[in-house]
């Protein structure tokens, strides 16, 4: 017959271990510090594509440089829900607007966290407006 003391100290033990590391798996996975700098860009181009998902939602431009090249940004923002909470739908993203996305540069090259987006009208969607 096992010693029930010793298996409720060590589940106990489990539960504190993992509750303590779980939040730090989460804190890494949601940091924008982590996966991007304090350095703000402005990219123009054109919406290519959108994944409109969590755990975020995210904008692919095409970026055409002087030289001619092709340069695809991968422009990350919040997750789905909390941008619809915000009135935010995909009409504000249609494939094939040219914009200018503004946001923090990424650690990787050609990736950037959006602060707002600029139309050629002029008109600003800025989908988080607590981090600009």
């Amino acid at each position: 017959m096992k010693d029930f003391s010793v298996t409720a100290k060590n589940l106990l033990m489990c539960a504190i271990g993992l509750g303590l590391y779980f939040p730090m798996i989460l804190e890494a996975h949601h940091s924008t510090n982590a996966n991007f700098t304090h350095e703000v860009v402005s990219i123009e181009g054109t919406i290519e594509r959108v994944r409109f998902v969590n755990p975020h939602a995210s904008v692919l431009i095409k970026h055409v440089g002087a030289d001619g090249q092709e340069i695809f940004w991968l422009i990350e923002s919040g997750a789905r829900t909390t941008l619809e909470r915000q009135g935010v739908t995909l009409e504000h993203l249609e494939i094939g607007t040219t914009v200018t996305a503004t946001g923090r540069k990424g650690r990787r090259n050609f990736t950037m966290y959006l602060q707002k987006i600029t139309y050629e009208d002029g008109t600003e969607f800025i989908p988080q407006p607590e981090l600009f």
